[in-house]
């Protein structure tokens, strides 16, 4: 459960650092333009939707598979704000990598036995 709200925790930190900034061809903080038109949660919207589901599943039936599904789904979603990376503010970009990482770490450590 501790790692379930580090990773809730990240992503709610994700979202204020997207609802914070904008990032368009304008922006000096990304010149290339390349963050979704400034809405940066179109680029990680379905993950996170999925992880969700995946959450609820496996806390409604903690089987092995839902396990799997679960911490395939924050992988994915975690994979998906890394691809919105180009869009953080360059101070923030070491932290927010770091966590990503610690919370991919914690995933994997995560047993799927349901014994």
């Amino acid at each position: 459960m501790k790692n379930f709200k580090k990773q809730i925790l990240l992503a709610v930190c994700g979202v204020a650092i997207i609802l914070t900034y904008s990032c368009s061809k304008d922006n000096p903080l990304n010149p290339a333009g390349n963050c979704f038109g400034g809405n940066w949660a179109q680029g990680y919207t379905d993950e996170l939707q999925s992880w969700s589901n995946a959450a609820q599943a496996y806390s409604e039936n903690p089987t092995a598979d839902n396990c799997a599904d679960y911490k395939s789904a924050a992988k994915a979603y975690l994979d998906a704000l890394d691809n919105i990376y180009d869009c953080i503010p360059t101070a923030s970009r070491a932290e927010i990598d770091q966590e990503i990482k610690e919370a991919k770490a914690d995933i994997d450590k995560e047993s799927c036995d349901t014994q």
